[in-house]
């Protein structure tokens, strides 16, 4: 009866830690980008300081055409910004951009919690939407379901109910912005 009580708390255990795990594993996301090759990138000052946010997108596999990383800034005085991938170690890694590497991310700093991801398509919508900034810069708005997403808590803030923003997890370590599930 001892180890029938074990082998049921093991598991009430881990299904209530896999319950509260907020990285979403919908789609598949794998972003690396290195503050060494691109150290003027505004995603690099966009990912240290808190209440940016930029939106990531990809294009070129690395191989047969050159790999952009292209960002939009959430600061609309931003000028958009084309990276041109060059270093060996980038260009080896196939990435993946949650929903659709044209929608990308949305990569940044919350004001109380660190860096961040999401996925930048639209978790309510059945077809593929990418969010758009709106006039608050800590806001995101569906153009579809006219959802607005706070960015420092994924929440949506405005409109029917639905689904939180695809969170993933994400990592600088003052060297290398990583965003992976």
């Amino acid at each position: 009866m001892k180890n029938w009580f074990v082998i049921c708390s093991a598991l009430v255990l881990f299904w209530a830690c896999n319950a509260q795990d907020p990285i979403s594993r919908e789609y598949r996301c794998w972003f690396l980008f290195s503050a060494t090759d691109h150290p003027s990138s505004i995603l690099i000052t966009t990912i240290q300081s808190p209440g940016s946010y930029a939106r990531v997108t990809t294009h070129g596999d690395g191989k047969t055409t050159p790999r952009h990383v292209l960002v939009r800034s959430n600061d609309p005085s931003v000028a958009d910004e084309d990276n041109i991938i060059r270093s060996a170690i980038e260009n080896e890694l196939r990435f993946e951009l949650g929903a659709s590497n044209d929608i990308g991310l949305i990569i940044g700093c919350t004001n109380f919690d660190g860096p961040r991801a999401y996925d930048a398509a639209c978790p309510n919508c059945s077809v593929l939407k990418a969010l758009n900034w709106t006039g608050n810069r800590q806001q995101v708005i569906c153009s579809r379901c006219n959802r607005t997403y706070l960015l420092d808590t994924g929440n949506i803030i405005s409109g029917e109910e639905g689904e939180s923003l695809r969170r993933y997890s994400c990592s600088f370590d003052g060297t290398t912005i990583r965003a992976w599930n």
